[in-house]
């Protein structure tokens, strides 16, 4: 008797898997409609009540002296990057 039952639902099991398994890309496509939808949704919805919110207005302003600062260091860089072209090393394999 249990192995009756045992044998049905084994069968039930493997036709359910037969049928997704042969329907997967389109249970695919619908799961992935039923996300975009969730997701869309949930945007919507988060979006309008963050409407309300403003932002203050602030100007970035750069002071002078650290700018030069910066553009000083950044030439002494690229004079010693080019530097090393002109530099002339020993060939350790030319004998």
């Amino acid at each position: 008797m249990n192995y009756n039952k045992i044998k049905k639902n084994i069968r039930f099991s493997s036709k359910i898997f037969n049928i997704l398994r042969n329907h997967l890309f389109l249970i695919f496509l619908l799961l992935l409609l039923l996300d975009s939808i969730l997701i869309g949704y949930l945007f919507f919805k988060y979006s309008i009540q963050e409407e309300n919110i403003s932002f203050q207005d602030f100007s970035v302003g750069l002071d002078q002296e650290i700018l030069n600062n910066v553009l000083e260091e950044q030439k002494e860089r690229k004079e010693s990057f080019e530097a090393v072209d002109f530099n002339q090393y020993l060939d350790l394999f030319r004998f």
